[in-house]
């Protein structure tokens, strides 16, 4: 069912801060040009903990972008890698470790950030609900889902939190979206719009080396049957292709946005917003 067309989407996609202020001097050149803080600021702290989160915040970032999978006991948490080895000083698939068992590690941080936020908290593997409950109010976010064997059911219980915590967007409602869920996985993205169509997608789409981004029009079908955003990396985005999406329904996201100059061509080329591990890449060159 193609539920969104553009102009709906360029309204309830416009994230502009959603419940949080920013001074003159953060603002980015366009406030409509959304900066997503890709695993929050993991440029500066280690990914995917409430300490980079924190700092996202901080940088006034429009979304904090995060990765769930599944515990052994069938809790949602925030972690990039199924192994938990490349981030934690454990080892083995998330899905062998209860949240207790967890929650007894912490993220390794390679970095000077525990000297600005020394809290032993900061830096423990978080659920995604306790990512709302902390973020909730100043933050909007961008949820990725991962293919897994651990994973199986993860939509349902995904969309049975955004239920409870009251965070889902429709289209006809005077409001910005706190929650858009994103993967490379067209079938889980379609088991959440089956789940709950008012749920806004953005598929994330890969390219062979040496290709150009382009869709066929049966492609272009497809994703419009639950999707009303993509995102694609940087370095294949041009004006034409994001003009030719645009018209077609589908607002076009940057990814692995890292400097200054390169986030600025996507905000000249008409890109939605980007993908970056430095919320405070336009503010702060």
């Amino acid at each position: 069912m193609k539920r969104i067309i553009i102009g709906i989407a360029s309204v309830i996609f416009c994230l502009a801060g959603c419940s949080q202020e920013k001074t003159d001097t953060e603002r980015t050149p366009d406030e409509d040009f959304q900066i997503i803080a890709h695993r929050g600021a993991s440029a500066y702290a280690p990914e995917n903990t409430p300490a980079s989160f924190q700092l996202a915040e901080e940088m006034n970032a429009n979304y904090i972008e995060l990765d769930i999978h599944l515990t052994k006991d069938g809790e949602i948490v925030v972690m990039h890698d199924e192994d938990v080895a490349k981030t934690t000083e454990g080892s083995g698939d998330i899905g062998t470790y209860t949240l207790a068992q967890l929650k007894e590690l912490s993220v390794n941080t390679g970095h000077k950030e525990r000297e600005r936020n020394p809290v032993a908290e900061a830096y423990k593997v978080p659920t995604l609900r306790e990512v709302f409950d902390q973020f909730g109010d100043q933050m909007n976010f961008m949820i990725e889902l991962k293919e897994s064997k651990n994973n199986r059911g993860i939509e349902e219980k995904l969309v049975d939190l955004l239920k409870e915590y009251e965070i889902i967007s429709t289209a006809d409602q005077d409001k910005k979206p706190k929650v858009v869920v994103h993967s490379f996985y067209e079938k889980m993205l379609k088991q959440v719009h089956e789940l709950n169509e008012d749920i806004l997608l953005l598929k994330l789409i890969t390219f062979e080396e040496g290709e150009t981004a382009e869709l066929s029009k049966k492609e272009l079908d497809n994703l419009l049957t639950y999707s009303s955003a993509i995102g694609i990396g940087h370095k294949l985005l041009n004006q034409d292709f994001i003009q030719e999406m645009n018209d077609k329904g589908l607002l076009v996201y940057a990814t692995d946005v890292q400097d200054v100059d390169v986030a600025k061509k996507m905000q000249k080329i008409g890109a939605k917003g980007i993908f970056t591990n430095r919320p405070d890449i336009l503010y702060n060159e």
